[in-house]
């Protein structure tokens, strides 16, 4: 099997979590939003508006407010989202250790949901951030982007997506991608993110 085949059974394979992709979006902006209502409400922040579903100008928004001369950290509030992503995607690799295979459609979705949506989340922010200097949630929390914080993003995004390789591997074993195969759809994703965030916006 050549690695354009793999990645059409790969995607075969996938196709429930495919037919989920649109209700998916609107749970991760929920989640995404949540975050940063929980970031605010445990410093004693005021939730002022919740908005969940996408608009021309976002996926979805939250607003709050403190009392005058409190003390929080606006950083912390803007990057909850990222750090629960993070932690998800790490749960995923605790999983996959498992010495016992997972049947495919447990494993699929620890790969799908715990990681690779996760990671399309923080990709979704870090992108236009890095490219183009998009105004989302990493500029309230970095300032405008330089090239050490890009670098830098670069760098954890390589890392994930390596991370990533050896992750489907242990959770699919007979059925995991080769690494081309991989590289393929790993870029495909990247090239998808980048057509919905950056390049429309030229």
């Amino acid at each position: 099997m050549n690695s354009l085949q793999e990645c059409v059974r790969f995607l075969k394979d996938h196709w429930p979590h495919v037919l989920l992709a649109i209700p998916g979006v609107l749970v991760v902006t929920v989640l995404h939003e949540a975050a940063h209502c929980a970031a605010a409400g445990v410093q004693g922040g005021d939730i002022l508006e919740f908005a969940w579903l996408p608009s021309r100008s976002g996926w979805g928004h939250m607003r709050y407010a403190f009392p005058p001369g409190a003390q929080y950290s606006s950083g912390a509030i803007s990057l909850a989202p990222y750090v629960g992503w993070v932690v998800l995607c790490f749960s995923a690799v605790a999983l996959a250790l498992r010495p016992r295979p997972w049947p495919f459609w447990i494993a699929s979705t620890i790969f799908m949901w715990l990681f690779a949506v996760p990671l399309a989340d923080i990709a979704n922010a870090a992108l236009p951030y890095a490219l183009r200097g998009a105004t989302n949630d990493l500029w309230h929390a970095f300032g405008p982007a330089r090239r050490a914080t890009a670098l830098a993003m670069a760098a954890f995004g390589a890392f994930m997506v390596c991370t990533g390789f050896p992750l489907q591997k242990r959770l699919y074993r007979g059925r995991a991608l080769s690494v081309i195969a991989y590289g393929i759809l790993s870029a495909c994703a990247v090239l998808l993110i980048l057509g919905v965030t950056v390049w429309p916006r030229r």
